[in-house]
């Protein structure tokens, strides 16, 4: 835990060491300076961290829910307003710590998963449970996989919007919490995160699939509690639909700004074949197709294996919160969005851990992670679009 702890530390200090070099020799993009006209923070680092999507959670944060600003979940904004008080007033350094504290809570929660999924209370049907000699062996790989699973989290190429002010880092925090204290059984604190989860982003409502599936498998106890943590993300989804309706008199108002951002609802393969089209144009179009169509193949692959490893309510994660973009028309910010997607992950850092014919091609893919998260962080950093879009 200490080394996970030591590497995520590793991993702030790299990125905030980017922004700042990248603020020395490149010139900044028109949108910083759109965003800095909206809000600033009074401190040119910190308004690096607020571009796009942090602006908008930041003028909520202040101003509450007007125009375009409808699209975003409240929760977010609401601990962002709380946590400004402690910052006599700068929401920028406000997100920053915030998303600092829930980047450690969650590199925590992984590797407590990881040592349950992967420990020697793993279940049997498991191919690769055969070359696990000792209970304490089967506990060193569990806790190297934990350490692996956090590395490859937090060094994937978009891994920085974990540190931005967006909601990535805590609906990581939130989900993780929803799916550690479900195979815990703790069905109170299932409900709090699965509730606060739905009212962070949209695909939290669709935290009902993996509670359902642990609930419904076993209903003889708790039945009360069982139904009330399967219900929780509706009822989070309807909160935020009361306050909508509180702020513009349309619970529904979100979906309309959604399609201003050219976000509809289509059928789930619509983006890929898009997205196969684009890979003829020879620009950076056709280039953010490819980085998309990658990024889209890697979760595919990836969250087959986890189907066939790991138990059912992970991949009934993965199909909540990997399906909903996919049914938006197009793959724009899909390598944003499987960052949330953390039994992906897990299954990456087993796969050095557990099979060692696979520990090169992972150190590999781990290597070229990190140099896109230092180029992806850099063009963040100073307000370029273009081949990576944050949204």
């Amino acid at each position: 835990m200490k080394k996970t702890f030591v590497l995520l530390l590793a991993n702030k200090i790299l990125l905030f060491a980017v922004a700042l070099l990248a603020a020395f020799f490149l010139p900044f993009g028109a949108v910083y300076y759109e965003n800095l006209a909206t809000y600033n923070s009074g401190w040119q680092f910190l308004n690096q961290w607020s571009l796009w999507d942090a602006n908008s959670y930041i003028q909520i944060s202040r101003d509450w829910y007007h125009d375009q600003y409808f699209a975003y979940f409240p929760l977010y904004p609401i601990i962002l307003k709380l946590c400004s008080y402690l910052t006599l007033g700068n929401y920028a350094l406000a997100g920053l710590l915030l998303n600092l504290g829930l980047s450690f809570g969650s590199a925590y929660l992984l590797f407590k998963l990881c040592k349950e999924e992967f420990g020697s209370a793993r279940k049997q049907s498991d191919p690769r449970a055969s070359i696990i000699k000792s209970v304490r062996e089967s506990e060193l790989l569990a806790e190297k996989t934990g350490f692996w699973a956090n590395a490859f989290l937090f060094f994937f190429p978009t891994a920085f919007f974990f540190t931005a002010i967006y909601t990535e880092a805590l609906f990581l925090f939130l989900a993780l919490a929803v799916m550690y204290f479900l195979k815990k059984k703790m069905w109170a604190t299932v409900i709090v995160a699965a509730f606060f989860a739905a009212m962070t982003r949209e695909v939290g409502g669709m935290l009902i699939l993996p509670i359902a599936y642990v609930a419904l498998k076993d209903f003889k106890g708790d039945k009360l509690k069982k139904i009330l943590a399967i219900l929780s993300p509706i009822m989070g989804v309807l909160a935020v639909l009361f306050l909508y309706y509180l702020s513009s008199g349309n619970p529904l108002i979100f979906l309309e700004k959604h399609q201003e951002f050219g976000k509809t609802l289509s059928m789930p393969y619509v983006p890929i074949v898009d997205a196969i089209r684009n890979l003829a144009q020879l620009n950076l179009t056709g280039l953010y197709s490819a980085w998309n169509l990658f990024c889209f193949l890697f979760t595919a692959i990836l969250a087959w294996q986890t189907y066939k490893i790991m138990t059912k309510q992970y991949f009934l994660y993965c199909i909540a919160v990997l399906l909903p973009p996919l049914c938006s028309a197009n793959l724009e910010g899909y390598s944003r969005y499987l960052l949330t997607a953390f039994p992906l992950f897990m299954i990456l850092g087993s796969l050095g851990t557990h099979d060692k014919k696979y520990f090169k091609l992972v150190q590999g893919l781990y290597l070229l992670f990190v140099v896109i998260l230092v180029v992806f962080c850099a063009r963040y950093a100073v307000g370029w679009s273009g081949l990576i879009s944050p949204y």
